[in-house]
């Protein structure tokens, strides 16, 4: 019989919050209540249930009779058990009636805007208005029945329990490694933890912001550096907000989190602010990157690590029409430079051509690691005739260092390049590659020390 009317109160749960949150953020309730959506969900999940459980158990016969014993009516038991629960909290019955009569408001504007027929309407509402009335009858006689001198003890035990969890939660939030900070409505820093009052003043002590008077300087004075980033956040409309900013040119990261708090009461609109010091994370992906993309011996580019960089020259060559050019280049005689001085000798080689040649390049230049003694050059935008000026002139300068053992000897040692322009706008890679390697190949065969252009 009232299948549709349960069915329409559990499928508007949220219509009803929002409307007895409403009310009480326009009569000043929010003060005093809950400031997470789930509380407020949960106390209407409660109403309704007990709602539903009285139709279910009495129907339409929820009139009042002067000798029933409430303490058997359902609708009565919720009043009863929500009397236990506020009465401990310190709240007033006026307070606490008060507030209830919006939630049988909300209850009722829900079955005006139905489009069950008025018949109907005036059904439900009248069974809403018995429902609230047996609700605020169990509700008063406990409370009626409370000696004073048990409220007190109540009272003070609660008060107790609400300060170890004020206690506790203080602890956790000054125990937190990552600096957090929160931030009022007009920019104030309102609380901040240990770990973030270490961010301004190493000597702080844990709780030192939450037991000092001393007035709060807004986060924008305390970070200048990161003040259009907060504001930038607060004047938005977004939940959350990440970034990662540098300081110091570079010596220094930190990760910016900011968060809007999530009250659905009004009453603490303001931030928090989360700053962690990211700097060795940041250091340590550097690091990271440099090994992924370099060689280790020589600080060259690796192979992997240069293809990738070719790939996108040739794909802006090719777009802009530029021509570049490729060499390869192979120390002569290498396998002798190691066994006649030793391999750290030969390392120390590598690692000196490597310093020559990066000295002669562009920056805009690539130098690569091709494997063993054989690197590899990429000279973008560069024609045919800078391209063999720029090979012969590193073929020459190389010709020319000379590197001293610890036994006093004097290693010298040339280069053999081959060189290829690319000038075709579909030319792929591994063609590239292969044209340089057979210019390579004829430099040796021709004698070695010197320049082969295909």
């Amino acid at each position: 019989m009232f299948s549709r009317f349960i069915k329409y109160i559990n499928d508007h749960e949220d219509w009803l919050m929002g409307r007895v949150l409403e009310y009480a953020q326009n009569r000043d309730y929010t003060k005093y209540t809950s400031t997470l959506k789930e509380a407020w969900r949960l106390s209407i999940s409660g109403f309704s249930e007990s709602l539903v459980e009285a139709i279910l158990a009495r129907g339409e016969d929820m009139e009042l009779c002067p000798d029933e014993d409430y303490s058997q009516d359902p609708a009565a038991q919720f009043g009863i058990i929500e009397a236990h629960r506020h009465r401990k909290r310190g709240v007033r019955l006026d307070m606490f009636l008060g507030l209830m009569k919006y939630y049988h408001q909300s209850y009722q504007d829900l079955v005006q805007e139905s489009d069950f027929p008025l018949s109907e309407q005036r059904r439900y509402s009248n069974l809403i208005n018995r429902f609230f009335d047996r609700v605020e009858i169990g509700f008063c006689n406990t409370w009626a029945a409370s000696e004073q001198d048990q409220l007190v003890v109540e009272l003070q035990v609660k008060n107790r329990e609400m300060t170890n969890e004020k206690n506790k939660y203080l602890t956790i939030f000054e125990s937190l490694s990552m600096p957090v900070f929160i931030v009022d409505k007009a920019g104030k820093i309102e609380n901040m933890n240990h770990a973030a009052a270490n961010l301004l003043d190493s000597g702080t002590l844990p709780g030192a912001k939450y037991y000092n008077d001393k007035e709060s300087r807004s986060f924008a004075e305390e970070f200048p550096w990161l003040a259009d980033l907060y504001e930038g956040f607060v004047q938005s409309d977004e939940p959350h907000f990440s970034y990662e900013k540098s300081l110091d040119a570079g010596d220094r990261y930190f990760h910016l989190l900011c968060s809007r708090s999530l009250d659905i009461s009004g009453k603490f609109s303001g931030t928090i602010v989360i700053l962690k010091d990211i700097t060795n994370r940041k250091k340590l992906e550097k690091e990271l990157e440099k090994y992924a993309t370099t060689d280790p011996l020589t600080g060259a580019k690796n192979r992997r690590s240069f293809l990738q960089s070719f790939e996108q020259e040739l794909t802006r060559a090719h777009r802009y029409g530029h021509h570049l050019a490729l060499l390869l280049m192979d120390i002569d005689h290498f396998k002798a430079i190691n066994d006649t001085h030793g391999h750290d000798v030969g390392d120390k080689v590598l690692k000196r051509l490597v310093e020559e040649s990066l000295g002669m390049l562009r920056e805009s230049d690539l130098f690569g690691r091709w494997g063993g003694e054989e690197f590899i050059v990429l000279l973008p935008e560069t024609e045919r005739h800078r391209a063999s000026t720029v090979a012969e002139k590193l073929r020459g300068h190389l010709a020319g260092t000379e590197l001293a053992t610890d036994l006093g000897a004097a290693v010298k040692y040339t280069v053999s390049i081959g060189l290829t322009v690319v000038t075709d706008k579909n030319a792929e890679i591994d063609d590239i590659v292969k044209k340089a390697d057979k210019a390579l190949y004829l430099a040796k065969k021709q004698g070695r020390n010197r320049v082969v252009l295909l």
